[in-house]
């Protein structure tokens, strides 16, 4: 059984420029099916004032989350699903 479904539709297809996709799928399936998955992420640096050194900041995946729960995150992070341009 699949997990976290989102009624959210990824494109399955040999290029990430197809402009009409052979075949979409829900979004929850892509892992269990080995699909390629695609997505935008946010990264956040500060210098810290007293040392200068560069330090990241980093988030944390609620513990409620289907994939990954409680894991080490990006800061801002999502898929790319079909339709948006």
């Amino acid at each position: 059984i699949i997990k976290g479904w989102r009624d959210e539709l990824l494109t399955v297809s040999g290029s990430f420029y197809d402009e009409d996709p052979p075949l979409l799928i829900e979004r929850a399936a892509a892992d269990h099916l080995g699909i390629q998955q695609y997505g935008v992420h946010l990264n956040g640096y500060i210098r810290n004032p007293d040392n200068g050194t560069v330090q990241m900041w980093m988030a944390r995946r609620s513990d409620t989350k289907s994939q990954y729960p409680g894991m080490l995150d990006h800061l801002v992070a999502g898929g790319q699903p079909y339709g948006i341009s």
